[in-house]
């Protein structure tokens, strides 16, 4: 039996920060839907602003109360529209939809207060809290 023993090392590549810089950083940034729900809808906080980063379609299924809909696509036309002394909260579909991460990076490179909604959509209802449709 034949073997072979070049087995080439996989070099892990030089990040800038280190990887408990990044989580920190990640769980600094992230809302869980237990907190947005406590801020926005039972202390009726003004200091937030939801943004459902969906397509309308999906926005008109099901979305979260308070929540403004402008879709990832539309981003960057409507940033004079939103206020930079509120925190803006994104939330897309799941934890696996890349949407809300993106629209989040868009803002806060444009200097705006972010943060994302944790699981998104789908964690918003798996908990039971209220929804509106269009």
């Amino acid at each position: 039996m034949r073997t072979h023993a070049h087995v080439k090392a996989v070099k892990t590549p030089k990040l800038a920060i280190s990887a408990a810089d990044y989580f920190a950083a990640k769980l600094a940034y992230e809302m869980t839907p237990w907190t947005l729900k406590r801020l926005v809808l039972d202390e009726k906080s003004d200091k937030h602003l939801v943004l459902d980063v969906r397509s309308p379609e999906h926005f008109a299924q099901a979305h979260i109360p308070t929540a403004v809909n402008i879709p990832l696509a539309d981003l960057v036309l409507k940033l004079k529209t939103l206020p930079k002394n509120k925190i803006l909260v994104t939330y897309c579909g799941n934890i696996a939809c890349g949407l809300a991460p993106k629209a989040a990076l868009e803002l806060a490179q444009k200097g705006f207060q972010v943060v994302q909604l944790f699981g998104g959509m789908q964690e918003w209802q798996d908990r039971g809290f209220p929804i509106q449709k269009a």
